[in-house]
């Protein structure tokens, strides 16, 4: 939000529902504000590097159309119309008090849609700056100057933009290994990647020093990760990439140095992939899994597409469609950075932090009322748990309308790691309840054992590898494979 010699012995349990009631934490208890800063104020290089990411000290590229689309992506009438899938019971009853009509809150963007689409790269913006775009919904449209959305490219990349009909914007496809074809009976899987990160975060990686690091590290061979698992099993597996390379606010002195990027810049480009992703393969679902920032990016975008329906600019119930979302270590419920972060920075660094609210002392904000719905009443340990957080977890509901889902339920699952019996949070950004999703009923909320950390290295020298735990430690890698094979 932007090792262990061997797995703990109960980490298969680890992984498991977790049936204890998440745990009150205050800011005192949570990450340090001098680990909480490094993240936003670290280089961009030091963010990136010896990972395989874009040139930090490249001028960003102009914006582009992207690869010239390839017709025979669409995969139309080759496969049977796809048929509903029964939800639970117990998630059916839990959603009965659910409040529907005049007593539903809107649903509609809690952020303003840009007037530009981009900034200048070297001011800092006053508060509430009508002309700055952070914290507001960028487009992929051009504005009245002329310019889209500045990280809707495939300009500068070190990898092949993958090919797909309808989308003009960054991601990355993985290819089968040898031997293996797509499984077109299975959904195909949308990775949408964290802050101040790349698609790199799926992918295996093994430090050059291993030695160098605070902790016993991977040593002979990268582990697998999302980006192998998943193809080796058969999913098409395609990376969102949100270009945070092109991120245009200033990052020097008192600046967004390590390019953070908040919902505005983010849910349009995630949200154009979902929606092309679905129109080029009309009997076929997806599943999205989101990491961090990613985990509410995802929410927000599929929120934001069933809008469209609603309002008849797509004839297409995003719902229908959707198999599976995997929420790793999202901050549903407030990050650690928020009191850090929120009403002192103007730039996106700040505006993604309130858009979160506060982990230690979560109170609904703005960004998350759509999100999130009104809260459900006796929520678990008195913690808030909203009726929006699962649409369609019980084949019917979404934002307070009923019938909205064509009887199909959603399966939703959230992985994070779990919070130590006594003292200060591990994971450095977010905690159980701040990572879960509700009803509880409707979700799968999981946990990682506090010693599946990933263990590779990755990102700073494995500065967050608590965080990271949640989609590379081998157990979740593990459990969201399995959840997706389900």
């Amino acid at each position: 939000m932007h090792d262990v010699t061997a797995l703990s012995g109960d980490s298969r349990a680890s992984v498991a529902r977790s049936k204890r009631s998440p745990l009150r934490r205050t800011l005192a208890a949570a990450l340090s504000t001098t680990a909480a800063a490094a993240f936003f104020s670290v280089t961009l290089g030091a963010c990136l590097g010896g990972d395989g990411k874009q040139d930090p000290d490249a001028a960003p590229p102009a914006a582009d159309a992207g690869p010239t689309p390839d017709s025979s992506n669409i995969d139309a009438g080759a496969l049977p119309e796809l048929q509903p899938v029964s939800p639970e019971p117990a998630c059916v009853s839990a959603m009965e008090g659910a409040p529907t009509g005049g007593d539903a809150p809107s649903f509609a963007d809690a952020l303003p849609t840009a007037t530009s689409n981009t900034w200048d790269g070297a001011s800092i913006p006053e508060v509430d700056d009508a002309d700055y775009p952070g914290g507001k919904y960028r487009t992929l449209t051009a504005d009245t100057e002329g310019d889209i959305h500045p990280g809707c490219s495939t300009a500068g990349l070190s990898y092949t933009a993958a090919s797909i009909e309808g989308f003009a914007c960054a991601a990355k496809e993985y290819p089968f290994p040898s031997g293996v074809e797509e499984d077109k009976s299975k959904p195909i899987v949308i990775l949408v990647h964290g802050n101040s990160d790349a698609p790199s975060e799926w992918e295996p990686f093994l430090h050059p020093d291993p030695d160098s690091l605070e902790f016993p590290a991977d040593e002979e061979a990268a582990r697998d990760q999302l980006s192998t698992t998943l193809p080796a099993a058969g999913f098409r597996t395609i990376s969102v990439d949100l270009r945070i390379d092109l991120v245009d606010d200033p990052t020097g002195q008192g600046g967004n140095a390590a390019r953070n990027i908040d919902h505005g810049w983010a849910v349009p480009i995630a949200q154009s992939l979902i929606k092309q992703v679905i129109i080029n393969n009309p009997n076929r679902r997806v599943s999205v899994v989101g990491f961090s920032l990613g985990a509410t990016i995802i929410r927000d975008a599929l929120r934001r597409l069933f809008v469209e329906y609603q309002d008849g600019e797509w004839d297409t119930n995003i719902f229908f469609h959707v198999k599976d979302v995997v929420a790793a270590a999202g901050g549903h419920h407030g990050v650690s950075t928020y009191d850090l972060l929120c009403g002192n920075s103007t730039l996106m660094n700040g505006t993604a932090a309130c858009e979160f609210g506060s982990r230690a002392n979560y109170v609904q904000v703005p960004f998350h009322e759509p999100l999130n719905g009104p809260k459900i009443p006796d929520t678990t340990d008195d913690l808030f748990g909203g009726w929006y957080e699962s649409p369609c977890a019980d084949g019917s509901y979404a934002y307070g309308i009923e019938d909205a889902c064509g009887g199909h339920a959603v399966e939703y699952t959230t992985i994070t790691m779990e919070d130590p019996e006594d003292g200060q949070l591990q994971d450095e950004f977010v905690s159980e309840h701040a990572a879960h999703l509700y009803p509880e009923a409707c979700v799968n909320n999981t946990l990682v054992g506090l010693d599946d950390f990933d263990t590779s290295g990755y990102f700073l020298n494995g500065l967050f590898r608590n965080h990271y735990g949640a989609i590379r430690s081998s157990a979740a890698v593990a459990q969201i494979t399995a959840e997706l094979g389900d």
